[in-house]
């Protein structure tokens, strides 16, 4: 059993436990899943009172270090499963025609396909496509930095092109702007259920991520104020409209409440906005409120297509040096090639067009998952590709995903957007936009609505029969 080596008058002793526990686990003293000793028995190992191993356990979960479990005990984290978080949520190499994909959040297929064949052709005959085969300043050409700028502007993002960088896609401008503000062991703020890619990169950066309490707005102004005075995160990670998975978008009032707290304690903003095409009627963006405070990121992924890989950040003056050594040191450049046609798009209006397409396909989408789930939808944006479904009782995540999966429907369980593992409400986010067509959304639904109607029933492998 774990017995740390502990100096007191150091500090709270609380914390020198903790912080014995994070030197044990990063030398490898203690494995994932280890169990450790119950409060009582450690606090009499180490002559202290169990309030002060309980308050360590807290500061080591806060850390993300360990998971209790009701009943069973605290555990040392198991970060493999980021991993599984990740597979669940990619496109498998040989997808199961037979099952329909509710999980991977993709957007619909659309015109995509022709607007680009018809790209091509007109770049194929510019005079200037040789400038896409060579290297370009990391942070992108500075003509389609340019074009960006004046895209961004249509939401709010009043920015310069200097201060515009192209990355790989949505995934790669987070890593970017994580490894911008924090460090091993620093902190980052960030929804309680959140997109599984950042707790990745977090988890691979040994950035802590704090979750802070969300209600129907969003993130809890109060719960952020008393993180930011206990914790001193270097960052808000947030997604202030259509939130990934819950669907909320944060009201403008919200937002300014959010945005007086950023600036009272010096903390950066990371504003992923991904989603926020989507919204017809959305609030003005952090980056509008707080500009010098604030890294905006969206991408062409949802919007466009998702094989493009580009994305914009839009990032302050003082950070925009680190983000592009950052850049350079990841990625190099993103491909011109690929800016050049989201650019292209951008100019020939072909963007808006793809856009329109997509809010009419999401609320099509929305309002079958609503008429075909009836009570069991939560009330949420209906201009959105995904939705969040609370299990009714006595369903379990677990037990409902491996239900749905023998009906032949892929869900995804909350635990893969749950910052503290142990803390995962039961519920499954639904995804509109992978199934290609209305019937197939339809097919799938009605299979699930059959399943919350029942009770779940025990699954037995009949190979393993003759096992027991």
């Amino acid at each position: 059993m774990w017995t740390p080596e502990i100096k007191k008058g150091t500090g709270p002793i609380y914390m020198v436990i903790c912080d014995a526990l994070e030197r044990d686990i990063a030398e490898g003293k203690l494995r994932p899943s280890e169990k450790l000793p119950p409060h009582r028995e450690l606090a009499y190992r180490l002559d202290v009172t169990v309030g002060t191993v309980a308050r360590a356990y807290t500061e080591a979960a806060a850390r993300g270090l360990v998971v209790g479990e009701v009943g069973r005990g605290t555990f040392i984290n198991d970060f493999d499963s980021h991993r599984e978080d990740i597979t669940r949520l990619v496109v498998p190499e040989k997808p199961q025609p037979e099952v329909i994909d509710l999980g991977l959040n993709l957007s619909a297929i659309g015109e995509a396909e022709e607007i680009l064949r018809s790209t091509l052709k007109d770049m194929s005959r510019s005079g200037s496509i040789d400038q896409l085969l060579v290297y370009q300043p990391s942070a992108g050409m500075i003509s389609h930095r340019a074009i960006a700028t004046q895209w961004l502007g249509k939401i709010g993002v009043r920015t310069h092109p200097d201060n515009v960088i192209i990355c790989n896609g949505g995934q790669h401008g987070l890593l970017l702007s994580m490894m911008a503000l924090a460090g091993h062991g620093d902190s980052i703020a960030t929804e309680p259920l959140t997109y599984p890619g950042a707790r990745a990169i977090a988890h691979q950066l040994g950035i802590n991520l704090n979750a802070v309490h969300m209600d129907k707005e969003g993130i809890d102004p109060t719960a952020l104020r008393e993180l930011c005075e206990t914790r001193k995160p270097k960052a808000l990670y947030c997604m202030p409209v259509l939130q990934n998975p819950t669907t909320i978008t944060m009201s403008e009032r919200r937002m300014q409440e959010i945005a007086n707290i950023i600036e009272e304690f010096g903390l950066y903003i990371i504003e992923d906005d991904v989603y926020g095409f989507l919204a017809e009627d959305r609030p003005p963006p952090f980056a509008a409120l707080i500009p010098e405070r604030s890294i905006y990121l969206t991408s062409a992924s949802k919007s466009m297509a998702p094989g493009l890989r580009i994305g914009f950040l839009a990032v302050p003056p003082k950070l925009r040096r680190a983000v592009q050594e950052i850049v350079t040191m990841s990625n190099w450049m993103s491909a011109p090639l690929m800016a050049a046609v989201v650019t292209n798009w951008i100019v020939n209006d072909y963007a808006d067009k793809l856009i329109a397409w997509h809010r009419r396909q999401a609320r099509e989408r929305q309002e079958l998952a609503h008429q075909i789930l009836g009570s069991y939808a939560q009330p949420a944006s209906t201009s959105c590709y995904h939705l969040w479904l609370q299990l009714p009782e006595p369903w379990r995540m677990d037990s409902f995903s491996a239900a749905a999966l023998r009906e032949g429907v892929r869900v995804i369980t909350a635990d893969a957007f749950s910052v503290k593992r142990d803390h995962a409400p039961h519920a499954v986010r639904l995804c509109l936009g992978a199934a290609h067509s209305l019937p197939d959304i339809a097919l799938g639904l009605d299979r699930l609505v059959g399943l919350l109607g029942s009770r779940p029933r025990p699954h037995m492998d009949l190979q393993s029969i003759g096992y027991i």
